[in-house]
């Protein structure tokens, strides 16, 4: 697989990755005993920092370890 089609697919998938996660978090609301996953509200509701944020910190762990993982040398180890 060439290195572009690499990075392409890292991007990608992080950033769909990144728009579920903060989907979820924000719509779902998940009570698992006495932990709730998720707050059940709306993005207008939520405040729209927030979802901006939520959303660059998910994209960003799933495009760290795609790029470890992928191989895509875009942090130089």
């Amino acid at each position: 697989m060439s290195l572009n089609l690499r990075r392409s697919i890292v991007w990608l998938v992080s950033l769909i990755f990144g728009l579920v996660v903060t989907l979820v978090i924000i719509y779902a609301r998940i009570p698992l005993g006495p932990v709730t996953i998720g707050f059940g509200s709306d993005v207008a509701k939520f405040a729209y920092s927030n979802v901006g944020l939520l959303f660059i910190s998910a994209a960003g762990v799933a495009w760290i370890w795609l790029d470890y993982f992928l191989d895509t040398k875009y942090l130089k180890s």
